[in-house]
């Protein structure tokens, strides 16, 4: 009983942090995008996002527009908030790894469905204010007591993200797969530093801005 009480107050806490960095974000994001120039490269996603723009993306003016614990069908219904006055050079794409929960069984039909059509919307949105959209795939995670995610989800969902960038004329990336332990979603020894943030995200940036050109 004690057990389920303190997973469900863990639970809340992280719902209230989830809402709040949103709501904090979305204005910053909204005032860096207008001041942007035309070819900027739009950083768009979860708090992966966040964290790859805290490094060099190469020659590019950047927008970092990644706000951290928000999930794909979140980021889907406030895109129309996050929009670009100037077109963007190129789009990237890290979503997914806020979809994970055991809680919402992520490879129920169900769940699966929701999150295909929220990045289908995401990515139809990017292309149609960029010039080229990259999707990234999921970074690895690593099993933690009290986050309960759905590991078997990593690959499945990032085998997903890549058939709808495919579908829609984007690219598809994985600069984490340095990363990985084979295959299965998991992250191998010291890649992580909580089990879902990546230990150092230079290398992955270093990747990210390959693709940026």
């Amino acid at each position: 009983m004690l057990g389920w009480l303190a997973r469900r107050l863990r639970r809340r806490r992280f719902l209230r942090i989830c809402r709040e960095r949103i709501a904090m974000r979305i204005p910053q994001i909204r005032r860096d995008l207008a001041a942007a120039p035309p070819g900027f490269a739009w950083i768009v996603g979860d708090s992966h996002a966040e964290f790859l723009c805290a490094h060099p993306l190469g020659s590019r003016p950047v927008v970092n527009a990644g706000i951290g614990g928000i999930s794909t069908g979140g980021y889907a219904e406030r895109l129309p908030q996050l929009l670009p006055v100037q077109r963007a050079g190129v789009a990237v794409l890290v979503t997914g790894s806020n979809d994970l929960s055991v809680r919402g069984r992520p490879l129920s039909p169900e769940a699966v469905a929701r999150f295909e059509a929220a990045a289908t919307s995401l990515v139809r949105g990017l292309r149609d204010h960029a010039d080229r959209v990259v999707v990234l795939a999921l970074p690895p995670m690593d099993p933690v007591p009290g986050q309960e995610r759905e590991l078997a989800a990593v690959e499945d969902y990032s085998t997903r993200l890549a058939r709808i960038a495919a579908a829609h004329g984007c690219a598809f990336a994985d600069p984490f797969s340095d990363l990985r332990e084979g295959r299965g979603g998991l992250a191998r020894p010291g890649a992580l530093s909580d089990g879902v943030h990546l230990a150092d995200y230079g290398a992955a940036a270093r990747e990210v801005a390959t693709l940026l050109g």
